[in-house]
């Protein structure tokens, strides 16, 4: 099972937020290049990047500090937050960018989804699904698409989607523990899709669940900033990439 660390921007620096709430912010330092170069170091070759400032204003804002994580050597990335348009997906990957992570689009207009999919390639549009009281939330979690989930994954698989990040909103940022049973859920309908579960990792059983689980991969964020265990420890369990 492939671990992503995360990295979560808004005004260039790197954050976490609470269940999502803009309002209740933490940042953990000024330098997300910084801070991709420890996840380097520790042996994680895959890191996932979110421009929380570029979800919540709908277009890509923080583009100065994804390209300095590009620039850490020996790292790939998937990025989301903001991305909006066919151009966007095109600059990101000419600068670098291994995949792209698609939300709010892929409930508002799955069809342009599809387009993407055909244009550059499963391997490079990952469809973002957040989840909130049983329903897929957009715009930086700040809007309800009013779908329900597993309608939603249906119809993007359906229109060529193979990889999905799949974050309970409920746990992210809590250091609560995973909702392992929503996971299974998710990988017992769909077994053939790659599925990435985020939210709410709290410790390295949490991880292991997961594997158990036989998902694709896991997301890690404020765990490892709040030093929940040792990373070098965490990076050991990373798996191949999906």
């Amino acid at each position: 099972m492939l671990i992503l660390p995360a990295i979560d921007i808004i005004d260039g620096k790197c954050v976490r937020l609470r269940q999502g709430d803009y309002r209740q912010k933490t940042v953990y330092s000024a330098s997300p290049a910084d801070v991709a170069k420890q996840y380097a170091d520790a042996g994680f070759t895959f890191l996932h990047v979110v421009d929380l400032q570029g979800a919540k204003e709908k277009k890509i804002i923080n583009w100065d500090s994804i390209a300095s994580i590009i620039a850490v050597s020996g790292l790939q990335l998937e990025v989301g937050g903001g991305i909006r348009t066919t151009d966007d997906i095109k600059k990101l990957l000419d600068i670098g960018v291994s995949r792209v992570v698609i939300g709010s689009v892929a409930a508002k207009s799955p069809e342009l989804v599809e387009y993407w999919i055909k244009q550059f390639g499963p391997e490079k549009i990952v469809i973002g699904m957040d989840v909130k009281d049983d329903s897929v939330a957009i715009s930086g979690w700040l809007e309800d698409s009013h779908r329900a989930p597993m309608g939603f994954v249906l119809d993007l698989m359906k229109r060529g989607a193979t990889i999905f990040i799949c974050t309970d909103i409920s746990r992210d940022g809590m250091l609560g523990g995973v909702n392992v049973d929503f996971y299974k859920n998710l990988k017992s309908a769909f077994p053939k899709l790659s599925i990435i579960a985020s939210g709410g990792i709290s410790t390295l059983e949490d991880v292991r669940k997961l594997q158990h689980a036989e998902l694709t991969g896991v997301i890690v964020g404020k765990a490892i900033y709040e030093n929940k265990f040792p990373i070098e420890e965490l990076a050991k369990m990373n798996g191949a990439i999906c």
